[in-house]
């Protein structure tokens, strides 16, 4: 009886693992785009990415979610007189595909 080490062959890599650099590289840019999408958006102050995820690494695809704080919409309506503005943050989920546009958008709740 023979060891079944011998008889079982490995099998290779599907693919080799992404350089450090060029991932690095990757998350910045769709970093950017996602930001610079939201920012172009009505009233928004400030834009945090808290989440940048490949969905699907041969077609390129990714999900990101974010949060964006825009000024209160009642204190804004109303007119009333404040020193400080009073901001709001809202969740949003964004898909982008390969060439990093964005595919699908919204608050995180109404995004499928």
């Amino acid at each position: 009886m023979g060891n079944i080490l011998d008889n079982v062959k490995m099998s290779e890599p599907v693919r080799p693992a992404p350089k450090p650099e060029a991932t690095l590289l990757a998350i910045e840019e769709a970093r950017n785009a996602v930001i610079s999408f939201l920012q172009k958006m009505p009233d928004v102050k400030r834009v945090n990415i808290t989440k940048l995820v490949v969905l699907d690494a041969e077609k390129g695809t990714w999900e990101a979610e974010a949060e964006v704080w825009v000024p209160n919409p009642t204190i804004k309506a109303l007119s009333l007189p404040i020193q400080r503005e009073v901001l709001d943050c809202q969740p949003y989920l964004l898909r982008l595909d390969k060439q990093l546009n964005i595919c699908a958008y919204g608050l995180k709740e109404s995004v499928v």
